[in-house]
């Protein structure tokens, strides 16, 4: 099932989506570097790696 990877915004504390998505059998396996998102939130700029991730619908 392809899940939605979503980052909590530090400040908020909200979800935010990454525009990214992932296989959810595979991400045990999944390989990803920092990366950086625009929050809409509190219009920020967040950096985050695979363990700051939620997977979502």
């Amino acid at each position: 099932m392809t899940k939605r990877i979503l980052v909590r915004c530090p400040a908020t504390a909200k979800l935010t989506a990454t525009g990214q998505t992932v296989e959810e059998e595979a991400w045990g396996e999944t390989k990803l570097k920092d990366h950086k998102v625009t929050c809409p939130h509190c219009q920020g700029t967040h950096s985050w790696t695979k363990k700051d991730v939620v997977l979502a619908r």
